[in-house]
């Protein structure tokens, strides 16, 4: 990018002056980058998921090539824990699946919490995690249902041990280890990749992600589509297990933040877009553990750079309600001069640039759409140049439009 490139300090200036609502010596250019990292540079998802590093070369070219104000760790799942675990929700690309090699991973929408076992979960959520969620998400850890973790009695003890002798049981405990093995390789890649960005003098973008307490329960637990019907369904017993989720959630973002020595903590956004949720069931079961998140990372000086997955055009007041130059809002699809005119009072926002654009549109619509945001969201400071999603797909020559459109319109 010749006299595109920047410093590590003029790089962080800029992040540190929109964070801010000001207005830095230009607007920073700092999509959030997936797939494209491989795609982009001949480099096949397997090959990725299967080792972390081999996709290192595609995240130097992306550095070389487009000079980004805030550089992303590839957001990639690691292929071999869920395979060696028999995983029944997450597809990895590869001859074990079926799919091709360069496709992405899939995350199936499933049901590990039926719905008369509420009153199970919320008597003991723990025990029903190790014993029924994990058993179901994994085939090869089926034997752990057959364990159990909640009796204190000292004699019944001895019982108990007595299951560990269980084929079933034993493999599963086989198999944790192996995954956890697997999983230490794919971290260790993954920190060298964050290690090596660091010597380039780029700043890291959020190198540690945590859902809210909504999310966490429906991704992980309930399912999605039944989490949302839930707030019609069962509305007493979703706000409980939203509540008994909440302090997981701020614990394990804080623990990370603070054992990563984080800036930045990725928090997508998936079940309170305006489709499924109106404003008022937003501000009962959303908004209440997501901003208790919000204010945890706050308190220990992380910045929360929170995306706003789908339309979010009838919350953009809600979110409003948080410290002014504390956080980064990106968002997917909404009327982004009412996010400006709302939620740019108090809080930085990016996104909204469509990546079906960048990946299939003309040039020339690419520089249309992007002098757009700068028109609207530029003045006054407190914008970052950002793709829609996580960046999977894109052609290279609308790339460097958008790049060199945001660098020669977007100075102050």
């Amino acid at each position: 990018m010749g006299s595109y490139e920047s410093t590590l300090a003029q790089r962080e200036e800029r992040i540190k002056k929109v964070l801010n609502l000001e207005e830095p010596d230009r607007v920073p250019f700092a999509p959030k980058i997936g797939n494209y990292y491989a795609r982009g540079y001949d480099i096949s998802i397997y090959d990725a998921m299967k080792d972390i590093r081999n996709i290192w070369p595609g995240v130097k070219g992306f550095l070389e090539d487009f000079s980004p104000d805030l550089a992303w760790a590839p957001v990639l799942y690691p292929a071999d824990p869920p395979e060696l675990m028999q995983s029944t929700y997450l597809k990895c690309p590869g001859p074990n699946s079926g799919l091709p090699l360069n496709a992405s991973f899939q995350i199936h929408d499933k049901c590990y919490l039926m719905d008369e076992e509420y009153k199970e979960f919320l008597h003991d959520p723990t025990h029903f995690f190790l014993t029924k969620v994990y058993p179901r998400k994994f085939d090869g850890l089926k034997g752990l249902s057959k364990l159990r973790f909640n009796n204190p009695v000292e004699y019944s003890l001895y019982i108990e041990l007595s299951n560990f002798a269980d084929p079933e049981v034993q493999t599963a405990l086989e198999t944790l280890k192996r995954g956890g093995e697997a999983a230490a390789r794919w971290l260790g890649g993954l920190g060298y990749i964050s290690g090596e960005i660091a010597k380039l003098g780029f700043p890291l973008g959020a190198a540690g992600a945590q859902t809210c307490p909504f999310d966490m329960f429906g991704d992980n637990i309930r399912g999605f589509l039944n989490t949302i019907n839930d707030v019609y369904d069962y509305p007493d017993e979703l706000l409980a297990a939203v509540e008994y989720m909440t302090p997981i959630c701020i614990q394990n973002a804080v623990n990370t933040a603070k054992a990563n020595n984080l800036e930045y903590m990725f928090i997508p956004l998936h079940g309170g877009i305006d489709e499924f949720m109106s404003p008022d069931n937003y501000k009962k079961f959303y908004w209440p553990g997501l901003k208790a998140l919000m204010m945890a990372l706050i308190d220990i000086g992380v910045t929360p750079y929170v995306f706003c997955e789908g339309k979010y055009n009838r919350r953009l007041d809600i979110i409003s309600d948080v410290p002014k130059g504390k956080v980064i809002y990106m968002f997917e699809e909404v009327d982004i001069a009412e996010a400006k005119r709302i939620v740019g009072q108090t809080a930085c926002i990016c996104g909204n640039l469509p990546n079906a654009l960048l990946a299939y549109g003309k040039k020339e619509r690419v520089i249309e759409e992007t002098k757009k945001l700068l028109d609207i969201c530029a003045p006054g400071g407190g914008f970052i140049m950002d793709c829609s999603i996580v960046l999977d797909e894109a052609n290279k020559e609308n790339m460097e439009a958008w790049v060199n459109t945001t660098r020669e319109l977007g100075k102050y």
